[in-house]
């Protein structure tokens, strides 16, 4: 497979969060639910990407990120207990529901990007070391081209 799994985390759910004023009030949209995170390192690359598989009713495939790219950095900040939120996300969005506001006019490419998850652990110790393996890849920041979602 040419990838080496660093690390798997329990969720709840991982909800899209929204940018700007306009989050405050956009409806929440819960893209994986009772799910694992897995932390996947690419051999060749040395690139870390997590992926944690989204729910049938948001989208097919999977939310794959980059944690260490210096191009495009994810900032992760605690929530909770055991939540937490992660920006600087740019994971395209190809598909349209009816319900999800893509596609309706002002903000429509802003929409067809998931820029934020806020996610929920199973457990405070899982999230914990979630952080800790975040904070240690990003030690090592790589320039990586963009990556437009696994399906």
């Amino acid at each position: 497979m040419g990838r080496t799994l660093l690390g798997t985390f329990r969720t709840e759910q991982t909800m899209r969060i929204h940018e700007g004023l306009s989050g405050a009030f956009s409806y929440a949209e819960q893209m994986c639910g009772m799910e694992n995170l897995r932390i996947w390192e690419d051999n060749d690359t040395a690139a870390v990407i997590a992926m944690i598989h989204f729910s049938a009713h948001f989208k097919a495939g999977y939310l794959a990120f980059y944690i260490n790219s210096s191009t495009n950095p994810i900032r992760v900040k605690e929530e909770g207990p055991r939540e937490l939120k992660i920006k600087g996300l740019r994971v395209p969005l190809v598909e349209r529901r009816k319900d999800s506001g893509v596609g309706t006019g002002k903000g429509e490419e802003k929409r067809k990007i998931v820029q934020g998850a806020k996610i929920e652990f199973a457990s405070e110790a899982e999230k914990r070391e979630f952080v800790a393996l975040v904070a240690e890849c990003q030690n090592c920041m790589l320039d990586l081209p963009d990556l437009l979602g696994v399906n």
